[in-house]
């Protein structure tokens, strides 16, 4: 099976619905159309669901590094250096996708657990955009890869979003981290401090930098720049 049909089947996944190809197919009249013109408007709408899946994937991308320019420049002096990663380039676009999901979901969960222990209200606001903009990558891989859009990494679908632990994060995101380059630990304290802020914002810089690296490897690999 080929990385297209894999991922043709991914975008479909096992539900009954029709896919958007396959509702404009029916509305076009397919009795209708002679064979030369089925397989040019097949190609057509296959050529622009990659084009859109392309756009998307590189969409993601520049958001997580412009998240990293962001808690680099808010930290200052104090920003963590970037840890050393492994096992971040994937084979297949199937892999990709779902690893994409992990990365995703982790980083909306991670996000909401640290918001309530944020104790400065600029850095508020700024973490709650920020979790905005993961949420709204974690839907369009879920949906993408055939599930739930709110289903969270444990699999639950959701109508309210559920925080992470540090542990949980901590977790999930740990087989991609070799090291963490002699920076501070994944975790902060309970206790809301300006203090505490930094090690918060460090905590989500680490996940930020982990989310661009992993874009910087596979995008270019599989949808070009």
């Amino acid at each position: 099976m080929t990385d297209e049909h894999r991922i043709q089947q991914l975008a479909k996944g096992n539900h009954a619905a029709p896919t958007r190809r396959s509702f404009l197919t029916r509305a076009a009249g397919v009795s209708a159309l002679t064979l030369p013109a089925l397989t040019l408007f097949t190609s057509k709408a296959r050529a622009e669901d990659d084009a859109e899946i392309a756009r998307d994937f590189q969409d993601i991308r520049r958001h997580e590094n412009d998240h990293v320019a962001f808690l680099v420049k808010a930290l200052g002096d104090s920003a963590r250096p970037k840890p050393n990663f492994q096992n971040l380039e994937q084979a297949t676009l199937p892999d990709l996708a779902a690893v994409t999901r992990a990365l995703e979901n982790t980083g909306v969960g991670a996000y909401l657990g640290a918001l309530p222990v944020i104790n400065r209200r600029a850095y508020i606001a700024a973490a709650g955009s920020i979790a905005q903009i993961e949420a709204r990558h974690a839907g369009w891989i879920n949906t993408f890869s055939g599930d739930h859009i709110t289903t969270n990494l444990f699999g639950d679908e959701q109508s309210f979003e559920r925080a992470f632990t540090i542990d949980e994060v901590v977790d999930s995101a740990s087989p991609f981290i070799a090291d963490l380059n002699g920076g501070p630990p994944l975790t902060f304290d309970p206790t809301p401090s300006d203090d505490n802020d930094i090690a918060i914002l460090n905590f989500a810089l680490a996940l930020e930098y982990l989310e661009a690296e992993f874009y910087n490897i596979n995008v270019p690999r599989f949808f070009g720049k």
